[in-house]
């Protein structure tokens, strides 16, 4: 059975209410970036940091869709 783009549409809706909260250091590794260059963007305004208790946590997914845009 081949996937329609309305089922990968549909999925998206899904996913696009989820929330993958990372710490600074693990949003690194995730993108494969320096710890440095989380710290910069968030500094320049590119991200957005949430804190939690004691500590600062990261929208992955959030920031995968302002950053990281696939364009048609």
């Amino acid at each position: 059975m081949a996937v329609t783009n309305d089922d990968i549409m549909n999925e998206l809706r899904a996913v696009k209410h989820q929330h993958v909260w990372k710490r600074a250091e693990n949003v690194a590794k995730h993108f494969d970036v320096s710890l440095g260059t989380v710290k910069s963007w968030k500094r320049r305004g590119l991200i957005t940091g949430y804190k939690h208790d004691k500590i600062v946590i990261y929208d992955v997914l959030v920031i995968e869709r302002d950053l990281f845009q696939v364009e048609n």
